[in-house]
């Protein structure tokens, strides 16, 4: 009997210990993603002002092309 307590004594801990290791492994897991995420952002950010810029440049460029 005393074997037996013992026994889910130790299934219960190791229960416990797993709960804690799965929520660390989440947010580990969650990290790189975020860092996809943020680096994406920051592409769409750099795209649209190249984007921007090239058509600034054309539309300043387009008068010299008519008085030609």
């Amino acid at each position: 009997m005393i074997k037996l307590l013992a026994v889910c004594a130790m299934c219960l801990l190791s229960i416990i210990g797993c709960e804690k290791e799965r929520q660390v492994s989440a947010e580990v897991g969650a990290q790189p993603k975020q860092i996809i995420d943020k680096v994406t952002s920051d592409i769409s950010n750099v795209e649209a002002k190249a984007a921007e810029n090239l058509k600034a440049a054309d539309e300043a460029s387009a008068p010299e092309k008519t008085n030609q």
